[in-house]
């Protein structure tokens, strides 16, 4: 009696594990959203996000303003800060689990104030330091980004003065070191003499700062008409001074600057690059094109260790087909997640279709997969479509926020959320047109048998690697995508036929994740050693297939016809029950009106005199 109670006991408990592992999966199941919103009826655009416990913080501007919202994007409370007409840049979170941002405030054109804001893990303030106040001029410099380096001090990037005239003719980064309570200990403006450059964001990597903007200043002929932007590196010591500066881009061209970095785990500093060109159309407004987007890797003496670059964009008639890249994320296994906007953009109106988008790279920076979103299809966007600030989720997921401007809303911008699973779905129409795809394009007509035969394929999916078969046997392993977009996959596949007569060769594609797709095509392989009676077909020149067919038969010549051929098709008992003649090299036959069974086909003419047998299914 024991024994039996005590064998329900551990049932019981196997029982009650397993029903917690259920629902310990059910309660982590991967989540989605696609949400358009307003606040108190207003716009804020997203500048960082921040994943919560019960849903999503982000920090917004206009104004320095923090929202709180549910798993669904529902506000659950907002703090507003009024400290003016402020723009918020980005929020840091330190060492202690306190959060530092700081902020421009602007009246008129003059800039009035500069804060660093701290505030504990509630968003309530612990200070706010002012450094700068004037009001008589738009001479005072702009803050762009903070962050927290290793002793627990705060750096200020940003860029000084304009000339007295306002022009950004005149200008150095910025560079503030503060200890915790955001008192000043270094103030430093550095830049060659030409003064037109800026910090944008900046890390520590040992004992040095790693500071990252633009610059005019090392342009071909100066300055003129400040067409000739560079990204723009500095190395620094711990007390900002400079250690060594380099400016990447063509001397002639407008390249991109550098707005976002990440410190990888081998030493080195992860951006991504918009390499931009300036096109002039018929008026003489200067056009930004976005001409190559990817990621850069810098070494700590500022070389470029690595480039990947994923497409090369293009201006067709008045559009602007181009992606932006705004930032990345580095996941727990050491991959990278990109994302930004997309799409066509006419150069004069300013108004395309633009999408949100997210590339998905892994650490040896081959691509997994291209996402594009939409918060409502068959409309036409604004170049206000854009994904500004990003996160990783519990659930292995990304939330992503930006802003999107279309002329059909009411207010024509409003903020956006997207929320999608590890595969960058987002559970509305993301992955619609990532359904696993698998074509053979081109194949061989005939093939000699233990001999190698090509395929070409092309494929596309959710996700890559992707593992392709022909038949059962694995042709090819890890398949990633290209450099370039849209991603589809073209190849080739390699085939060894063992067996003779007509082949059906199956190509199937298969991804990770367990989907998979075929595709499937008929090859005449033939003994190419020996001459026995399998080659009595092939000599002939005619190929048919598909063996066994449904609706159509085809029947191909594989040498020129200089006199008509017939070809009729027989039941078994004889009767001809379709008969055709013929010049034409390769002929289709509809035989979806005959019943199911064997039958036989007769080829004559063009000393041609064959015979075959197939099934109709």
């Amino acid at each position: 009696m024991q024994q039996k109670t005590g064998n329900r006991i551990v049932l019981k408990s196997i029982l009650y594990i397993f029903v917690f592992i259920l629902l310990g999966e059910y309660s982590f199941s991967q989540q989605y959203l696609n949400k358009t919103y307003l606040v108190d009826g207003s716009f804020y655009s997203p500048v960082t996000m921040i994943p919560t416990d019960t849903g999503y913080l982000f920090s917004a501007s206009p104004g320095v303003t923090f929202f709180l919202l549910d798993s669904s994007a529902n506000l659950k409370w907002k703090k507003l800060y009024n400290i003016g007409p402020a723009y918020m840049n980005n929020l840091y979170k330190t060492s202690n689990g306190n959060y530092i941002t700081t902020s421009t405030v602007q009246w008129g054109g003059i800039i009035e104030n500069l804060y660093l804001i701290k505030l504990n893990n509630l968003f309530d303030t612990l200070f706010t330091k002012v450094y700068i106040i004037d009001s008589s001029s738009s001479t005072s410099p702009i803050f762009s980004s903070c962050f927290e380096d290793n002793s627990g001090s705060y750096i200020i990037l940003g860029h000084s003065s304009k000339d007295s005239l306002g022009n950004a003719s005149s200008q150095n980064g910025l560079f503030i070191k503060t200890d915790t309570p955001g008192n000043i200990i270094n103030y430093k403006l550095i830049g060659p003499s030409n003064d037109a450059d800026w910090f944008n964001t900046g890390l520590q990597m040992g004992n040095n700062y790693y500071l990252f903007g633009g610059t005019y200043s090392y342009a071909s002929g100066g300055i003129v008409g400040m067409d000739r932007m560079d990204g723009w590196v500095v190395k620094t010591d711990l007390q900002g001074n400079e250690v060594a500066s380099v400016n990447y881009g063509n001397p002639t061209l407008s390249d991109g600057q550098f707005t976002n970095c990440n410190l990888l785990s081998n030493n080195k500093i992860i951006i991504t690059s918009n390499k931009a060109i300036e096109k002039i159309p018929d008026t003489n407004a200067w056009i930004r094109l976005i001409n190559k987007t990817g990621l850069l890797v810098f070494n700590p003496d500022l070389s470029i260790s690595y480039e990947k670059y994923f497409k090369q964009n293009e201006l067709i008639g008045d559009s602007m087909f181009c992606i932006s890249i705004t930032n990345l994320l580095i996941d727990s296994d050491s991959s990278y997640f990109c994302y930004g906007t997309t799409g066509p953009v006419n150069v004069y109106t300013q108004i395309g279709n633009k999408r949100g988008l997210s590339v998905k790279i892994n650490k040896n920076f081959q691509i997994n997969y291209f996402r594009k979103y939409a918060y409502k299809e068959g409309t036409v966007n604004s170049l206000g479509v854009n994904f500004y600030c990003g996160s990783n989720t519990e659930d292995k997921g990304y939330i992503l926020g930006g802003e999107v401007q279309d002329l059909t809303m009411s207010p024509i911008q409003q903020s956006w959320l997207v929320k999608t699973d590890s595969l960058g779905c987002d559970g509305f129409h993301s992955c619609d047109d990532t359904t696993l795809v698998c074509e053979i394009l081109q194949s061989p007509d005939t093939a000699c048998n233990n001999d190698t035969a090509w395929l070409q394929v092309r494929f596309k999916g959710r996700s890559a690697p992707y593992f392709v078969y022909a038949n059962t046997a694995l042709a090819l392993d890890s398949v990633y995508y290209p450099y370039t977009l849209p991603l589809w996959i073209d190849t080739l596949v390699l085939y060894v036929p063992h067996d003779t007569d007509l082949q059906q060769v199956i190509v199937k594609v298969k991804d990770p994740w367990g989907w998979y797709n075929t595709d499937t095509v008929q090859i005449f392989v033939k003994n190419c050693n020996v001459g026995n009676i399998e080659e009595a077909w092939y000599p002939k020149k005619v190929e048919i297939y598909p063996n066994p067919a449904t609706s159509e038969l085809h029947v191909k010549f594989r040498t020129p016809l200089t006199e008509p051929a017939t070809i009729t098709i027989n039941d078994m008992q004889g009767k001809a029950v379709k008969q055709i003649t013929t010049k034409q090299n390769e002929n289709v036959i509809d035989i979806s009106g005959l019943v199911q069974g064997v039958y036989g086909i007769k080829v004559v003419g063009n000393n041609m005199n064959a015979s075959e047998r197939f099934v109709k299914m």
